[in-house]
């Protein structure tokens, strides 16, 4: 039942306007069909009602509907409407669609309007004001009743500041409907080059019926609470072709001054009138202005259409040390949608104080292009500020890499002739059009060179300081697998473990040797690279000592196998009594511009030698059965000779080539000098063998033969720091 709110006959003018436009708007979204509560009726059986309604902070688009219920057809050209509030005043609307003005009998038809509204507006405060054209009146219109906005307004819509430009007005050559709705994104104040600058995203919705780009002489600018204005130029999209009520995104680029306020900030639509400056709007960048706290999750900002992409600086640490102050933040990016989501790249800087300074920091890590629903990607952001800077007053601005290509898309013709059921049609200026021409041309060190946009700024105010990887070391069982907290290090599909460590003495040098055996097994169903484990042992008092791969390697490893890769440390010689429980470190430093990430710190300790007969290299074990030491003379030559009786036993099934450990013996007189040696492999050609085998030194001098010789039984292994020799037995 519709509630008639004003009732007169029904006369047909001599007025007739051409309904022309395109419907449109950034903050439009059509609710469910429902019908209107309250009516004015031009007739007993005609009558028009506000069919639905969308209110943003500095426009309303609304929908009027014409009951047709007569035997004729109505003319909606005779006819229109206007936004008016409690305070008296009034606000043109404009047709924001193409369609016929004429209205059949017994059909209801419904004509899309917009009008753009001062801040504070509110929907309880708003009407629609239903007029007939009548040049008899003082004001031309005979008003035929009021619909309260109230009534059909969407609940739950969101506030965001929107401003729409008639774009003929500026460039004549464009369609009469030709009008874009800008709606504001996020803001943020980042430092470049010693520089503040501003960038804002706009989105901007073609509401006409024809592709457009935006005319050369609109002009944007950002004034400040005191009236101060700066010039903005477009960093991205300046080309773009907005196709017919569709939208996309532009990056406005502002340099503005270190003291400027942030607070009372606006975004100025206008144009040239000769000398004369003319503002088409205003929109407050009061609510766009942001920042996020650690810890603090918020929609990314450079995030595809359909798309639900969050990020996160999740923690922040930083040690002070003699070079500066260390800081790393790790940022997430998680697909919280269900379709799946492109992955950006992403780089970084950190600003401190009001000098406009920055640090660099670049996260290269591999990673795949896509994140799937519910998945998230992890960067960590690695860099070195200045003594003295405090890392909780300094900021993370994360910067996606954008190109700088213009976006296009096919134009189509459609009528251009003006006029609408509204009347007043205000004369506006160009767009961001100049500006996007600046951007390419005069300011070449800014906008459109260009390579990257931020797209958020993480407050680290809660930047915890770093703990030594000693005390966060978990407990580690040597032979079991190896926990990594990312994956970008070692492909899922490998298995890591530790399964010796063990001190190689090195007395002459001044220094002794660890010397860790890694199993990799590959779990997978293709062969794979083998990976380059980077990581070091932090001993008890931070101290680092980092590990070096064994001289040369295979590069892959097949399905369902397993290889041995051997890691050397340089470590200083300390007396038995030192400690010699260690973290060992894995970490990648190869997707940071600098220091590196921990991927995971275990604590370990040296393997004790024992007195046992069994000798544990692995894979292998050698049980020593028997052995003696005699010497031979023949034609003046001296010879010693080692008997042995050996079980050797390959007790994992692993691969390991001729890089992997020998074992020397040495003959030792009883003088501690070396008077021969002699090497042996446990694989190849002459390798030690079960049972019985001899051990021969030969040429010793006479003056070298003595009763006190020994032979020392080393396990060797080539490092790119020398040889490594641990010794294993002695024989006397």
């Amino acid at each position: 039942m519709i509630r008639k709110l004003t009732s007169i006959s029904f006369k047909q003018t001599g007025l007739a306007l051409l309904l022309t436009g395109s419907f449109a708007a950034a903050a439009w979204v059509a609710p469910a069909a429902h019908a209107a509560s309250e009516g004015i009726y031009i007739s007993n059986s005609s009558y028009f009602t506000l069919n639905q309604a969308s209110l943003s902070s500095s426009s309303l688009q609304f929908s009027v509907l014409l009951h047709n219920g007569e035997s004729q057809s109505i003319d909606f050209n005779q006819y229109g409407v206007r936004v008016t509030d409690q305070a008296g005043h009034s606000y043109t609307a404009k047709l924001s669609e193409k369609k016929s003005a004429s209205v059949l009998p017994g059909q209801d038809q419904s004509f899309r309007f917009y009008a753009n509204l001062p801040a504070g507006e509110t929907a309880d405060q708003l009407k629609v004001d239903v007029f007939r054209w009548d040049f008899s009146k003082a004001d031309f219109m005979n008003h035929l009743g009021d619909l309260p906005v109230s009534s059909v307004v969407q609940e739950g819509q969101v506030k965001v500041p929107e401003q729409i430009i008639n774009l003929h007005a500026l460039d004549s050559t464009l369609s009469n409907d030709a009008s874009v709705a800008f709606q504001l994104g996020q803001s943020v104040r980042v430092t470049e080059n010693g520089k503040w600058y501003m960038y804002t995203q706009v989105s901007a919705k073609n509401l006409g019926s024809s592709s457009v780009k935006l005319p050369s002489g609109l002009q944007v600018r950002l004034v400040d609470a005191n009236g101060l204005k700066y010039t903005a130029t477009v960093a991205s999209g300046s080309d773009t072709t907005f196709l017919p009520n569709q939208s996309d995104t532009m990056t406005l680029k502002t340099l503005v001054s270190r003291q400027m306020p942030t607070s009372g900030l606006t975004l100025e639509y206008y144009y040239l009138n000769q000398s004369e400056d003319v503002s088409l709007g205003t929109l407050s960048l009061n609510t766009s202005l942001q920042t996020a706290a650690l810890g603090t999750k918020q929609a990314y900002a450079g995030q595809q259409e359909g798309e639900q992409v969050t990020v996160k600086a999740n923690t922040s640490t930083y040690s002070i040390q003699a070079d500066g102050v260390h800081v790393q933040t790790v940022v997430t990016l998680s697909n919280e949608g269900e379709a799946i989501a492109s992955v950006p790249s992403f780089s970084a800087s950190y600003q401190f104080g009001d000098a406009g300074t920055s640090v660099v920091s670049t996260d290269n890590a591999a990673r795949s292009g896509y994140l799937a629903p519910k998945e998230t990607a992890t960067y960590y952001f690695n860099a070195t500020l200045p003594t003295g800077v405090d890392p909780n007053a300094a900021q993370l601005v994360l910067w996606q890499m954008a190109s700088t290509g213009s976006s296009s898309g096919s134009s189509s013709t459609a009528s251009t002739s003006s006029g609408g059921a509204a009347s007043g049609t205000a004369t506006t200026g160009s767009g961001a059009g100049a500006s996007a021409s600046s951007a390419s041309t005069s300011n070449s060190s800014g906008a459109a060179a260009t390579s990257k946009m931020p797209v958020a700024v993480f407050l680290l105010k809660g930047a915890s300081e770093a703990q030594s990887g000693f005390t966060t070391a978990v407990n580690y069982e040597l032979g079991s697998k190896l926990i990594f907290n990312n994956n970008a290090v070692v492909n899922k599909n490998l298995d890591v473990s530790l399964m010796e460590l063990h001190a190689h003495e090195n007395d002459d040098l001044g220094y002794k040797t660890a010397i860790a055996k890694y199993k990799i097994t590959n779990n997978g169903t293709s062969t794979l690279a083998l990976p380059e484990l980077q990581n070091e042992l932090i001993d008890s008092k931070g101290n680092t000592y980092t590990g070096s791969r064994q001289s040369a390697a295979a590069t892959q490893i097949t399905p369902g196998s397993s290889y041995v890769v051997s890691y050397s440390y340089l470590l200083p010689n300390k007396a038995q009594t030192d400690d010699e429980t260690f973290a060992l470190n894995m970490y990648d430093d190869k997707s940071v511009s600098e220091g590196n990430v921990s991927v995971g710190t275990y604590r370990v300790a040296l393997q004790k030698e024992t007195e046992s007969d069994t000798l544990a290299l692995y894979p292998f074990s050698l049980k020593v059965n028997d052995s003696s030491i005699s010497w031979l003379y023949n034609s003046g030559t001296y010879s010693y000779q080692l008997n042995l009786d050996l079980d050797i036993t390959h007790e994992d099934q692993v691969i390991i080539d001729s890089n992997f450990s020998k074992i020397e013996f040495d003959m030792v007189d009883s003088l501690g000098r070396i008077v021969g040696t002699q090497t042996a492999t446990l694989t190849g050609t002459g390798k030690l063998t079960s049972g019985k085998q001899k051990v021969i030194v030969t040429g010793l001098k006479n003056e070298q033969v003595d009763s006190g010789v020994v032979v020392n039984m080393y396990e060797v292994i080539e490092t790119p720091n020398g040889t490594a020799k641990r010794l294993i037995k002695q024989f006397h």
